[in-house]
């Protein structure tokens, strides 16, 4: 067996304690780079060497306080701490300030900073991944362990740079411009109403839809999935937790076909409607839709399974069914708290893969027992599920003639990015297949 000398040779860990230097002088020399460049993208224990640490954390001190950072008041600030012998004295600051190649360069210093210490997070959660995989006896929890490692990891890189106010006026004059040419900035839903005063679903962002359970919240997150796979192409992840595979293509077919679903699992069906559902199951043989069917699925789950559909051929839409069937953290202090997390972790998610993540989500029993149309307070088992969404989206029937006439309201309570609305759609339960009606006359 020929081994590899060079991959077999144990390298050095990833650190540029040169660009921490020209970073932290560049910093001493002008402060107000500190809140460009640093402030929530690095922290002390992201630098390699124990001086720059200790520096770091005088100036992020400073920075909290809204004190002047400057060489004056970081010798004082790290002599009230007792850490300026430990640093080297004062002249260490001052060699910081004289090395400094050019001040101009800092976002550079700072980019190489970031980089070195995301792969030294890396590294660091091989290592923990390695120990699990020695220590733990169950397989399945060792792996939920390491994907929440690497899920950390991401996370960290998740912030956005500081842009100059002329690059997001250029980023914003071209959505403008798509806009007006008639090109939709998000991804189409098919109801019409609802792209209107959306734009469609954007990337990044999180869209919960809830309901009371028998108005159709599953339904319509496949209809939009229809609509994006079969006529646009595009590539979606269903995550189903409540319903099995088999339940979500039967309901894919009759709304394809158009056939009633209780005939359908009977089985009394005509030559015509046998035609219609070997055409309907064509169609979506050809579409690039992926369903995971799982009882028990954790947030790092979905990350992971979705990251390697999006390298193997792209990603544009992810849909959960439900919100509150995701496993939490084990350690969690209570459900509020656990479905904070996770309704946080479907955001970063969306962030990071660019795609909009549609969460199905329960209502609390409240409304049944007032007699109202839903309000955000009414998110099941957490106020931040209001806080984490971009958009949450209301099913409800205001009275009995709703229910005879089929009628559902999709009720836009919260849109981050553009205006709240009632929409009357017409939903057909049979054929899992809602319609647009068009926006009502309360939501004009």
């Amino acid at each position: 067996m020929t081994i590899d000398v060079q991959r077999a040779t144990p390298q050095p860990p990833p650190e540029k304690p040169e660009a921490e230097a020209s970073l932290l002088g560049s910093i001493l020399l002008d402060g107000s780079l500190y809140a460009q460049l640093l402030d929530k993208r690095l922290v002390p224990g992201d630098l390699s060497r124990e001086a720059h640490r200790l520096i770091l954390g005088a100036m992020e001190r400073l920075f909290a306080r809204g004190d002047a950072i400057d060489h004056r008041t970081l010798v004082a600030e790290l002599d009230a701490s007792g850490e300026l012998d430990a640093i080297g004295g004062p002249q260490l600051l001052v060699g910081l300030m004289q090395n400094v190649p050019s001040v101009t360069h800092a976002e550079t210093y700072a980019t190489i900073v970031e980089r070195t210490a995301v792969l030294r997070r890396l590294i660091r959660a091989a290592n923990d991944i390695a120990h699990l995989a020695l220590t733990r006896d169950e397989a399945d929890a060792a792996v939920q362990e390491a994907q929440a490692r690497l899920f950390a990891v991401s996370e960290s890189m998740l912030h956005r740079d500081i842009v100059p106010l002329g690059t997001a006026l250029s980023r914003y004059t071209e959505q403008i411009m798509s806009r007006v040419e008639g090109q939709r900035i998000g991804l189409p839903t098919g109801l019409a109403t609802l792209d209107e005063k959306t734009g469609g679903l954007q990337s990044s962002d999180l869209i919960l839809v809830a309901g009371r359970p028998g108005l159709g919240k599953t339904s319509l997150a496949l209809n939009v999935v229809e609509h994006a796979a079969v006529r646009l192409g595009k590539t979606c992840a269903v995550f189903s937790m409540e319903m099995s595979e088999l339940q979500v293509v039967q309901r894919l077919i009759s709304m394809t076909a158009e056939i009633d679903g209780n005939r359908m699992r009977r089985g009394r069906l005509s030559l015509e409607e046998l035609q219609a559902i070997s055409q309907a199951s064509s169609q979506l043989q050809q579409a690039p839709i992926f369903i995971e069917e799982s009882s028990r699925l954790t947030v790092t789950d979905i990350l992971a399974k979705s990251r390697r559909l999006q390298a193997e051929r792209g990603l544009d839409l992810i849909v959960i069914d439900y919100l509150q069937l995701i496993e939490g953290a084990d350690d969690a202090e209570s459900r509020v708290r656990e479905v904070a997390q996770i309704s946080g972790s479907l955001k970063a998610i969306a962030r990071e893969l660019q795609v909009p993540v549609v969460a199905l989500s329960q209502l609390s029993r409240q409304i049944e027992t007032r007699g109202t149309e839903p309000m955000l307070s009414d998110l099941r088992d957490s106020g931040s599920l209001e806080a984490d969404a971009d958009l949450v989206m209301f099913l409800w029937q205001k009275d009995q003639n709703d229910r005879r006439d089929k009628v559902v309201r999709l009720k836009l309570a919260k849109h981050r990015n553009g205006p709240t609305a009632e929409i009357e759609l017409h939903f057909e339960p049979e054929l899992t297949r809602f319609r647009d009606l068009g926006e009502s006359a309360e939501g004009a």
